[in-house]
C-alpha cells in the first residue's frame, strides 16, 4: 500500500502550489532526488474502520503519530520514484527502486511510507511498510510487531481483514 508521521510543511509552502509540488518539495527536503513523479497513487476519507484492514494497519504503524487526529479528513497520497534513500543499503540499486509515499491531509504532509520495487516485475517487495525515511515499525514505536498489534487491537478493536 503507500506512508512517516511527525512531519509538518507549515509555513514552508508558497502560495498556489499544489499538493503534488507540496509533496515533491517534502521529499526534497528530506534529501532524495526525485528521478520518476509518479503521481496521485490514493486518495481516502480515514475512518476507525478502515484500521482493521491490514494495509492500513502496516501504513499507519509506521507513523509517528496515531491516526485519530485524521479520521474524517481526506488523505491523498503522492508516489515519488527516488535515489539518494537509506533503503538503498539494503536493497541494491540494480534490482530495486525506492518508491516514497507521501500521505497529506488539508495540503499538509502528515506522513508516509518507502519501500523497495524490484526493477525486474516493478513490484513492491514483501516484508512490511518502512517509514518515509526507510524506518522499521520497532524503530518509529519502539515496540515489535506483535506488542505494536496488541497495542493495536486495544485502541482500534482491529478484527485483521
Amino acid at each position: 500500500m503507500l506512508a512517516v508521521m511527525g512531519c509538518s510543511n507549515k509555513g514552508g509552502t508558497a502560495e498556489g502550489e499544489t499538493d503534488e509540488q507540496i509533496a515533491a518539495g517534502y521529499v526534497e527536503t528530506l534529501g532524495y532526488k526525485i528521478v520518476d513523479p509518479a503521481g496521485e497513487v490514493a486518495q481516502y476519507t480515514l475512518d476507525q474502520s478502515m484500521l482493521e484492514n491490514l494495509d492500513y494497519m502496516q501504513l499507519w504503524s509506521v507513523q509517528k503519530q496515531e491516526p485519530d487526529a485524521y479520521f474524517g479528513k481526506k488523505i491523498i497520497t503522492y508516489r515519488f520514484i527516488v535515489e539518494n534513500h537509506p533503503l538503498e543499503q539494503q536493497y541494491p540499486p540494480d534490482e530495486y527502486r525506492i518508491a516514497v509515499n507521501v500521505m497529506l491531509a488539508d495540503h499538509e504532509v502528515i506522513g508516509g511510507t518507502s519501500g523497495p520495487l524490484s526493477i525486474i516485475k516493478n513490484l513492491v517487495v514483501a516484508g512490511g511498510e518502512y517509514s518515509i525515511q526507510g524506518k522499521t515499525l520497532k524503530e518509529i514505536k519502539g515496540l515489535d510487531y506483535s506488542q505494536w498489534l496488541e497495542h493495536w487491537k486495544e485502541r482500534y478493536g482491529a478484527e485483521v481483514k
